[in-house]
């Protein structure tokens, strides 16, 4: 397994396709997704930002009301990266201990 970093809350929708283009992958929360928690919005206007370069991929966790978005163009993270980082969210959700920050949330536009 390769070392996971420390997660960190990316909301800019900048920020998102740079660090996809990067080849970095991330987990949404859906409660961060905005108030009326809209992914099918959320997840286009992710797709409509990015680039040629970038092919998102966007997997839904039903049950633990997370989507994972990798771009499909580069390496996808292995099982135990993402099972780390679920139990991150999920320790985040349940201790109401934050992920660090980066930005704040987007919005409806």
């Amino acid at each position: 397994m390769t070392s996971v970093a420390a997660p960190y809350w990316v909301s800019e929708l900048s920020e998102i396709v740079g660090e996809l283009q990067r080849g970095k992958w991330m987990i949404a929360r859906w409660e961060d997704l905005g108030p009326d928690e809209d992914l099918a919005h959320w997840q286009a206007t992710v797709r409509e930002a990015c680039t040629a370069d970038i092919d998102p991929v966007f997997i839904d966790v039903r049950r633990r009301s997370l989507t994972i978005v990798l771009n499909a163009a580069l390496p996808a993270p292995d099982d135990e990266q993402i099972h780390l980082s679920i139990a991150a969210i999920e320790n985040s959700r349940f201790t109401g201990r934050s992920i660090r920050a980066k930005h704040k949330p987007i919005g409806r536009h």
